[in-house]
């Protein structure tokens, strides 16, 4: 019995995670801004039908005020819609309040035309189109769906009831088509959801696939692969430095590749110190390269001189030599992949030619 009931319960009252529910309030939010725009079109083109037929014999009746007020309810939150959408209001409960207005506006007016159509011997089907639509569009709690569909239905039978017995329903029928709508209500829900489980946890492999593919093993830093795979901020100042670890050789042929790789560390791990994380690239072997567009120059090469002052004042057990940094630095506006790579190259002429000067002085 507890295993029955808590599947009814995860059948009804799912729980998902909360990337999932931000995944669904922004499709949600999509969906109500669309169905509320053609609802807006829709009613308006109506109301100007009905000026332009009746314009000599014009009165306002409850289908005109009712008209009127789906019109401008509508759009009211299509406009909240894309406020969400745009990020300038947030939060899954925020959604949940938009969703179940745009349900209650639509269904409201709906009902309301059904009944009206009902009483003029028309078809009623106009209530259980908006249902359709809604369950095919939005993304509801399957319990609250049900709930919100049982007592719409129950009114509105109640209003036909209420006006002539109901006479011209088949009241089977009407049962039979709650009882399927409320199947279909579910099995789309889960359907959709199952879809977009699907959808996030490809794009999270893919994503885990890019950070480890994109992070140098050794250190931590970026690699070359993300490096090609940078997005331009066109139109933008860069920074850009070229570094490396002076006299490396000599580590490697000293004290071992083992202890060279330790001081690649260490010179990696004071980088995050005085960087952020998604500015630090390992270019190749002991070469290091930084980039920014959020410091000024002047910005950015202190905190190179702060990071080749921690490097220097950094120990590797075994290792009594003091470890030194060289860097070159060029700043320009990029626009393309193209540019970037110049700047790239002027950074690692400055380098060399600092390398150069220092060789020379010693």
């Amino acid at each position: 019995m507890v295993d029955i009931f808590n599947k009814i319960k995860q059948l009804l009252l799912p729980k998902n995670k909360d990337e999932i529910n931000d995944i669904i309030d922004l499709s949600n939010m999509s969906s109500v801004k669309m169905i509320c725009i053609i609802t807006a079109i829709v009613e308006s083109l109506s109301m100007l039908r009905y000026f332009i037929l009746y314009y000599n014999n014009l009165y306002v009746n409850i289908t005109t005020i009712a008209t009127i007020a789906v019109i401008l309810l509508s759009l009211i939150i299509a406009g909240l819609s894309e406020l969400f959408l745009k990020g300038k209001i947030h939060g899954h409960n925020v959604s949940v309040c938009i969703v179940y207005l745009c349900i209650i506006v639509i269904s409201a007016f709906c009902l309301y035309t059904s009944y009206s159509n009902y009483k003029l011997d028309r078809q009623i089907l106009v209530l259980f189109i908006a249902n359709i639509s809604i369950i095919s569009f939005i993304l509801i709690t399957p319990l609250y769906h049900v709930l919100l569909l049982i007592v719409e239905n129950l009114f509105f039978y109640a209003l036909l009831y209420y006006y002539d017995g109901a006479k011209d329903i088949v009241f089977i029928n009407a049962l039979l088509y709650l009882v399927v709508i409320v199947i279909v209500c579910i099995i789309s829900y889960h359907r959709m959801i199952d879809s977009i489980i699907a959808t996030y946890e490809a794009r999270q492999l893919a994503e885990d696939f890019y950070i480890k593919s994109s992070i140098d093993q050794l250190t931590g830093l970026l690699n070359r692969y993300a490096l090609e795979s940078i997005k331009i901020k066109k139109g933008v100042t860069t920074h850009v430095a070229m570094t490396d670890i002076d006299l490396f050789k000599t580590f490697n042929d000293t004290f071992g590749h083992l202890k060279g790789d330790e001081v690649i560390k260490m010179a990696a791990y004071n980088l995050f110190i005085v960087f952020r994380r998604k500015d630090c690239f390992r270019y190749g072997g002991d070469e290091f390269l930084i980039m920014t567009t959020k410091l000024s120059e002047d910005t950015f090469k202190s905190r190179l001189s702060t990071w080749a002052k921690r490097v220097y004042s950094s120990k590797v057990e075994g290792i009594d030599t003091p470890i030194n940094v060289s860097y070159g630095v060029a700043s320009g506006v990029i626009n393309t992949k193209e540019d970037l790579m110049e700047l790239i190259e002027k950074a690692d002429n400055e380098l060399y030619k600092i390398k150069s000067i220092k060789h020379n002085n010693t």
